[in-house]
């Protein structure tokens, strides 16, 4: 535990640090993860003991419930909702066609690379798998750098807009298809994932947005005149809800993760209007603080996780095959698909070449497809699930990296 802090405070440190010297070259994710690397390194260069090298050890109720909530939480409340609803159409289209499209492309890459001989070998679903979690995207580090260079709005809210939707739609194609996987490949199993995939996003939509108008009552009727002197109980209040959302859903086989991020959505648009001016300011900074913390530790966590986790070295070639499909999976999405929204716009609304390009760039992976990594041990067993891991985790270095660090460079070169 000391250990975790010691590494949180020296990666916020570290990135004020590149802040002040306007290092461009690396950003507070990749410090973050080039830390817990050097931590990781250091370990197993000591030959450190198992006991204290226990805190790597994957915990998804720990992942799951306790650091993931916080992050989707706040970039569903943190959403300008007056720009996501205008880019609203584009934002669905790249977000589900494009996850799928992605899912697609990448599953029929590795397996057949893999069923060639080329790489390490996964069953085909195996593979369909693979590619629905590593269509997650995360690209904190260019939303960033975007707000730092304040460039258009539109593009920040498609790349922001897609990111957000894009991981609910990645965690919801994965848990249809460990569904698929569990009930065997069949017309009916088909369906039945069809049917399933529509009941876990609808269902976990409604579910977040019910607690979100819920608490939007409550302040709205009751709380506001009630909670007028008493601040802190207001922010707590409010940080209490999305959380109900999150177990609400779990609790009835849905994803906490979809409702959590809807409630988000909802409760910026309705909820915060109705607070105090000073909670409205209050639960916006202890989002972002307690984000930020999640965040940065589970950077720090995969760094140290490359060395201190049983990795499939074998499985580098699968890596760097599934690291091209990855790009190429985006191009198939984001191409096709711009052009069929910009079809779709009036003149003065087309989304321009350059824009597209970066749409293009900004595939980079992070938590979630971290996360869906390490659940695939358990759900595809340890064989296919370390390979996947591994795979998983060198393509989010890389990317967070090398794509993310080149950002600043490529966000001059294309006059955004």
């Amino acid at each position: 535990f000391l250990l975790l802090l010691v590494c949180l405070a020296c990666a916020f440190v570290l990135g004020l640090v590149i802040k002040h010297f306007k290092i461009t070259f690396l950003h507070e994710a990749g410090a973050a993860l080039l830390m817990g690397m050097g931590v990781g390194l250091a370990l197993w260069a000591a030959n450190t003991s198992g006991s204290v090298t226990e805190w790597v050890d994957f915990n998804e109720e720990i992942f799951f419930f306790l650091l993931l909530p916080p992050i989707i939480f706040e970039s569903g409340f943190s959403l300008s909702t007056r720009d996501f609803f205008n880019n609203f159409g584009g934002i669905c289209a790249l977000a589900f066609g494009g996850t799928l499209i992605s899912t697609a492309v990448i599953g029929l890459c590795v397996w057949i690379f893999g069923a060639i001989g080329l790489i390490t070998y996964l069953p085909f679903l195996h593979s369909l798998v693979f590619g629905a979690l590593v269509s997650a995207t995360d690209p904190v580090t260019v939303l960033a750098l975007f707000q730092e260079l304040g460039v258009n709005i539109d593009l920040y809210s498609l790349v922001f807009g897609e990111s957000v939707l894009n991981d609910a739609v990645a965690i919801v194609t994965y848990r249809a298809l460990i569904n698929f996987h569990q009930d065997g490949v069949s017309f009916v199993s088909l369906i039945t994932a069809i049917a399933f995939f529509g009941y876990i996003f609808v269902g976990s939509v409604l579910v977040g947005t019910f607690f979100a108008v819920a608490t939007t009552i409550f302040f709205k009727l009751i709380g506001g005149p009630l909670l007028a002197s008493h601040t802190h109980i207001e922010a707590s209040l409010v940080m209490i809800a999305p959380y109900c959302a999150y177990t609400a859903a779990e609790s009835v086989s849905l994803s906490g993760i979809v409702a959590i991020l809807f409630c988000g959505i909802v409760m910026a648009h309705y909820t915060r209007p109705n607070l105090s001016p000073e909670s409205q300011k209050n639960t916006k900074e202890i989002f972002k603080t307690l984000a930020t913390l999640a965040e940065t530790f589970v950077f720090i966590y995969m760094g140290v996780a490359m060395f201190l986790e049983n990795q499939a070295w074998k499985s580098i070639p699968f890596a760097i095959v599934a690291l091209l499909a990855c790009m190429g999976g985006r191009a198939c999405n984001i191409f096709p698909l711009t052009k069929k929204i910009n079809a779709w716009r009036s003149p003065g609304r087309q989304i321009p070449e350059n824009h597209v390009h970066m749409l293009w760039i900004c595939g980079l992976r992070g938590a979630i497809a971290f996360a869906l990594a390490s659940s695939t041990i358990r759900d595809l067993g340890v064989e296919s699930g370390r390979v996947i891991r591994t795979a998983t985790l060198m393509i989010i270095i890389f990317t967070v990296l090398t794509i993310g660090g080149a950002c600043s460079y490529l966000v001059d070169r294309l006059d955004l």
